[in-house]
């Protein structure tokens, strides 16, 4: 029989005996295991590597592609800006006036002076003054709790309060394009103008309709009365400006006038009003027939 290691491990009461080859075995397994473990970990912490390294390199490729397309917007940007330039250039001159390259296009804007017959015509067709006799504002442009639905609705108008029966007239030139009672709205008899060039008019919860689907109004022109129709609580006038269709706030143009008119540029950024200007101010021109010249004697 060949000799065995015989190990004993005692305490009170009791004991164990191992053989060398027992001890072995479990060293053996314990190896085997942590082999295994440290395999494992090896292997998880190579994977969580290579998507670390993946996730990076998509990172840049986002980072790239952002940057190219910032890039590429600099660039639409400027080139607008350019084109810019040259139509405030144009309307300078047309004007009469030397285009000063050396400020900003708000401040350009801003120290061009309208001939009377410009003004006249961009008071015809944008949207200014009051569309009623004012007898105050009950709700402001913005995000309110609704009086009726009581929840938080984004207010694309102005409340303008007014008695039963009030003329309420349009406040620029244009078409009817809708006369009639909208439910889906809430905004009961309602009557919405297009001005062209971008701008609408609503006018809700009329008592009556004086106009059409497709009549042609003239600013002043009375298209319905006040009234309380639709989800109302007290007669009122529901005002929105809106230029295509992105709701402005009417209150700007409420208080535009003309004696002031570069004012609405700086409050109504929504609009473009450089390139907007500039055609005014070309159709002014063409509707003007040129001086005659001086008779000769």
């Amino acid at each position: 029989m060949k000799h065995k290691i015989l190990i004993t491990i005692t305490d009170t009461g009791s004991f164990r005996q191992y053989t060398l080859s027992q001890i072995l075995k479990w060293v053996v397994l314990a190896l085997f295991f942590a082999l295994v473990l440290a395999g494992a970990a090896t292997y998880l912490y190579m994977k969580w590597l290579e998507e670390a390294n993946e996730m990076a390199k998509r990172r840049q490729e986002v980072l790239e592609r952002n940057i190219a397309a910032l890039n590429l917007q600099i660039e639409k940007r400027q080139n607008a800006l350019d084109r810019l330039g040259d139509r405030l250039s144009d309307l300078e001159i047309l004007v009469g006036e030397k285009p000063d390259t050396g400020i900003s296009t708000s401040t350009r804007l801003e120290n061009v002076t309208l001939s009377a017959a410009q003004l006249a015509l961009l008071f015809s067709i944008v949207p200014n003054g009051d569309p009623l006799p004012m007898e105050g504002v009950t709700s402001a442009f913005g995000w309110r709790r609704h009086p009726i639905r009581k929840c938080k609705e984004f207010h694309a108008g102005i409340d303008l309060r007014a008695k039963h029966g009030k003329p309420v007239w349009t406040t620029a030139d244009g078409v009817v394009e809708y006369a009639g009672y909208h439910k889906r709205s809430g905004y009961g008899n309602l009557v919405i103008v297009d001005h062209g060039f971008g701008f609408k008019t609503y006018y809700g919860h009329l008592k009556k309709l004086t106009v059409r689907t497709g009549d042609t109004v003239i600013k002043g022109d009375v298209i319905g009365l006040s009234g309380n129709t639709g989800l109302s609580t007290a007669p009122h006038l529901h005002y929105e400006i809106r230029f295509l269709s992105r709701p402005l706030n009417p209150y700007w143009f409420l208080k535009w006038r003309r004696d002031a008119y570069t004012s609405i540029f700086k409050k109504v950024k929504q609009v473009p009003w450089e390139s907007f200007i500039a055609l005014v101010s070309h159709m002014a021109a063409q509707a003007i027939p040129p001086s005659s010249p001086p008779e000769q004697k």
